[in-house]
C-alpha cells in the first residue's frame, strides 16, 4: 500500500468521524427539552449572548458566507427573504462584486451610502450630498486642525476662520517670515478664438438695493497697518473707469473729484509746509499778506492745487532759501515770485528730477519780479448796473509793503452801450498811506481829457464822461505807505446810476513797481 493511499484512507476516516460527531450534536439538540431548544447556541463561547440565537465568538477568525458569481446567485431557486451571499464578479457599477441579500423580490447589493475615497457612481444631484442635515456646521480639517468651515446658519464659507461673516470669508493670520499672499487668483486659460473676452476676476453687485441710506459697493479695498500701504497695483494694461475700452493707462469716462484738506497758514512766511497726502489744499488763517516758500512731501508727478480761501494775497516764493532745497518751488516765471489774489488758486506738480515743485501759471496769477514789479489783469468782464456805489474790482489789486513807495499805472477797457452811465474810479490804500493819481481818457470825440487829483483812500475821481462804445482809460500815480502794509485796490462804479451796464472788459490791467 502506497503512502498516498494511506493518507487518503486516513482522511476519509477522519471525515466519517467528524460527520458522526456533528450528527450526534444535532440529534442531541433535537432531543433536548423545549426550553433548551428555544435558547441560544454559542461557538467559541460558553456564555452566548442572550439576545442572539447564535453567538460566534473569536479574535482570530470570521464568518465566511457562500461565495458565487452573479449567474450562480440568480440560479438559486426560490431564495428566502433575507438570504445572504457574496458575489465574486463585477458586472457593472450597478452590479458590483459585493454582498447581496434577497428582499423578497430581487437580489439587492449592499453598497455603502458614504462618499468613497475614489468617488461614487449613480449619485443624483440634489438628492445625494456631502454635509449635515441638522443645525451643525460642516468642518474640514488637515492634521487635526480646522482649515475650512461651512456654517449651518447663512451657509457662509470660512477659510482660516471658524466664524465667517460673509458668503466667502478668508483670513490669513499669524506671523509670516517671507512675502505672503492672502488670496491668489491665477487665470492662465488660453484660447485660439480671437472673438472672446477673458476676465481674471469679475465683481458684480446688482439687484434692488433701495434703502434710503444704503450704498451699493462693488469692491472695497482697505490696506492699513503696514510700513507702506498700497490699496492696489495695476500692471500690464489700461484701467478704465466707466468705460470698457480704456485708451490710456487711466481712462476716466466722466468726472472725478479730489477732496480737500485744510492747512492753516500764518501771516508772513510759511516755510516747508506739510500738506500730507492731499492734492487739493484749502489754505486759511492769515489776516494779512503771507507767503509760502516750500512744501514738504513732494513725490514725482504729484499734483497739487493750493486754494487761497482767505481774502489776503499769497506770494508763492520762487526758489526761496527759507525752505529745504527739495521742498522749494520753481514758478517758471521770468519775473520771479508770483502772487495769488484772495480767493485764488495756484496749481503745481512735483518733479523729482528737478527736486522742485513746478508751478502752472493761471489767469488769476499776479506776477511779481525780484525787483518789485507786480502786474494784475482781468481774466473776464465785470459789469455794474443801477449803482454809483464804489465797488472793489474783482481782479485789479495787489499788496504793498509798509514804509515803501510804489508807482502804479494801468489801462481800463471801459464799455457802455449808451453814453449815460459813464464811470467813476477810486483806490483804497493802507491806513497812513498817501496817493497821487492821474487819469486820462483817450476818446477823440470827447477830446483828450486829463484829470489829476491828490486822493485819499476811497476818494472818487468823479464821473468820467464816456460815449457809447469802447472807451480806453489810462491812469498813473504814486502810493507812499507809512508803518502799515496792505493792499492797493481799484474801485469803480457807474458815474450816473442807469439800467444800462458799465463794463470793464477782459485784459484791463494794473501794474505797480517799487521805487527804491
Amino acid at each position: 500500500m502506497s503512502y498516498t493511499h494511506i493518507l487518503r484512507r486516513t482522511s476519509a476516516q477522519h471525515a466519517r468521524m467528524y460527520l458522526v460527531v456533528v450528527c450526534g450534536l444535532l440529534l442531541a439538540m433535537a432531543d433536548s427539552s423545549p426550553a433548551h431548544a428555544q435558547g441560544n447556541v454559542g461557538i467559541g463561547t460558553v456564555s452566548p449572548n442572550a439576545s442572539a440565537i447564535l453567538d460566534l465568538t473569536s479574535t482570530a477568525k470570521g464568518v465566511l458566507t457562500p461565495r458565487m458569481t452573479h449567474f450562480q446567485m440568480n440560479a438559486i431557486g426560490a431564495p428566502a427573504t433575507g438570504l445572504l451571499v457574496y458575489c465574486t464578479d463585477f458586472l457593472t457599477a450597478a452590479s458590483p462584486n459585493t454582498f447581496y441579500y434577497y428582499n423578497g423580490v430581487a437580489w439587492v447589493p449592499i453598497i455603502s451610502s458614504a462618499w468613497q475615497l475614489l468617488g461614487n457612481a449613480g449619485t443624483v444631484a440634489g438628492t445625494n450630498f456631502v454635509g449635515t442635515t441638522d443645525n451643525t456646521d460642516l468642518v474640514f480639517k488637515t492634521k487635526a486642525t480646522e482649515g475650512m468651515r461651512l456654517t449651518s446658519v447663512g451657509s457662509n464659507l470660512g477659510i482660516g476662520t471658524a466664524a465667517p461673516t460673509s458668503v466667502l470669508h478668508t483670513v490669513a493670520s499669524g506671523a509670516k517670515t517671507a512675502a505672503y499672499i492672502g488670496n491668489l487668483l491665477t487665470n492662465t486659460a488660453t484660447s485660439a478664438t480671437a472673438s472672446i473676452d477673458k476676465y481674471g476676476a469679475q465683481v458684480q453687485s446688482t439687484g434692488a438695493w433701495t434703502g434710503t441710506t444704503d450704498t451699493n459697493v462693488g469692491l472695497l479695498v482697505n490696506a492699513t497697518g503696514g510700513t507702506t500701504n498700497i490699496s492696489g497695483i495695476f500692471q500690464g494694461g489700461n484701467v478704465g473707469i466707466n468705460t470698457a475700452a480704456p485708451n490710456t493707462y487711466l481712462d476716466v469716462n466722466g468726472d472725478f473729484a479730489t477732496r480737500y484738506s485744510a492747512y492753516t497758514a500764518v501771516n508772513g512766511a510759511n516755510n516747508n509746509i506739510a500738506i500730507g497726502s492731499s492734492s487739493f489744499v484749502r489754505i486759511t488763517g492769515p489776516t494779512a499778506a503771507f507767503s509760502i516758500t516750500g512744501i514738504a512731501g513732494g513725490v514725482d508727478g504729484k499734483w497739487l492745487i493750493l486754494y487761497n480761501a482767505t481774502t489776503q494775497q499769497i506770494t508763492v516764493s520762487n526758489e526761496s532759501a527759507s525752505s529745504t532745497a527739495a521742498n522749494r518751488i520753481s514758478t517758471l516765471n521770468s519775473t520771479g515770485d508770483i502772487v495769488i489774489n484772495g480767493k485764488g488758486i495756484v496749481r503745481m506738480v512735483y518733479s523729482t528730477a528737478d527736486s522742485r515743485w513746478v508751478v502752472f501759471a493761471t489767469s488769476t496769477t499776479v506776477s511779481t519780479s525780484s525787483n518789485g514789479i507786480i502786474i494784475v489783469k482781468k481774466p473776464s468782464d465785470q459789469s455794474i448796473t443801477n449803482s454809483t456805489t464804489l465797488t472793489n474790482d474783482n481782479d485789479l489789486h495787489f499788496p504793498i509793503n509798509a514804509n515803501d513807495s510804489m508807482v502804479i499805472e494801468g489801462y481800463l477797457h471801459c464799455f457802455t452801450a449808451t453814453a449815460t452811465p459813464h464811470i467813476q474810479i477810486a483806490w483804497t490804500i493802507p491806513a497812513g498811506a498817501t496817493m497821487d493819481v492821474g487819469t486820462y481818457v483817450d476818446d477823440v470825440t470827447l477830446g483828450q481829457i486829463e484829470t489829476f487829483t491828490n486822493v485819499t483812500s476811497g476818494t472818487s475821481t468823479g464821473s468820467i464822461i464816456t460815449n457809447a462804445g469802447n472807451v480806453p482809460i489810462h491812469f498813473w500815480g504814486v502810493v507812499i505807505t507809512g508803518g502799515t502794509a496792505g493792499t492797493v485796490q481799484l474801485q469803480w462804479a457807474q458815474g450816473v446810476s442807469n439800467a444800462t451796464a458799465t463794463t470793464l472788459k477782459v485784459k484791463s490791467y494794473m501794474r505797480g513797481y517799487y521805487i527804491r
